[in-house]
């Protein structure tokens, strides 16, 4: 399903749907060519609007796919099984556009073409380089609050892990993202990183 775009500030009224459609159009040139693809040009033509259209609602194209990246994986997601595993599972699964294939196509092109697209965010949207490692991180610490696991030693070393893992396969293997793969470094490589909290440390808690 298309996600809604945000609800637009006061002025004149925007077309939810052509703007649905233009970020539509702009996420799918992402995923089939790269960002050097994405032009005003492209995605009005991809979209059957006119470049006006565009510039109407975006000053450049940066803005343009800031906003589409926004709204195809939003950083801010709320994640709570009661479990870390399957929050690990279920935020990266977010992030990595499982389940939503116009999302997972641009991720695998910015997974091959990572510096460029590294440079791009810092530029445009900077927040989204910190954001995603500190919800990462908020996951670990809720474990630690309730009691799940004892507070790791090696913070750094599990919240780069699986990203580091992903980016590696996929430039030397080739190899897709998936739900299952996600599963798999979770369970291979973080858990057995984590012991549980000593029930001296549970006792101490409200």
């Amino acid at each position: 399903m298309t996600p809604v775009p945000a609800t637009p500030s006061p002025g004149r009224p925007r077309d939810a749907a052509l703007d649905a459609s233009i970020l539509h159009a702009a996420m799918e040139l992402l995923g089939e060519s790269g960002m050097a693809a994405v032009t005003m040009e492209a995605v009005a033509q991809r979209a059957g609007a006119g470049k006006a259209s565009l510039y109407r609602r975006w000053k450049s194209k940066d803005e343009l796919l800031a906003e589409a990246l926004t709204l195809y994986s939003p950083i801010d997601v709320e994640v709570d099984t009661g479990s870390l595993r399957n929050d690990l599972v279920q935020l990266y699964a977010h992030y990595y556009g499982i389940g939503n294939h116009v999302m997972q196509a641009a991720v695998q092109e910015m997974l091959g073409n990572v510096r460029q697209h590294l440079v791009w965010t810092a530029k445009v949207a900077p927040e989204r380089l910190t954001a995603r490692r500190a919800n990462v991180l908020a996951l670990f610490e809720r474990a630690i609050g309730r009691g799940e696991i004892a507070a790791p030693a090696e913070m750094e070393d599990l919240l780069d892990v699986v990203p580091a893992m992903i980016l590696h396969r996929y430039n030397t293997r080739s190899q897709q993202v998936t739900r299952a793969s996600i599963e798999h470094l979770v369970d291979a490589m973080v858990m057995p990183m984590l012991r549980p909290a000593a029930p001296e440390e549970n006792a101490m808690k409200p």
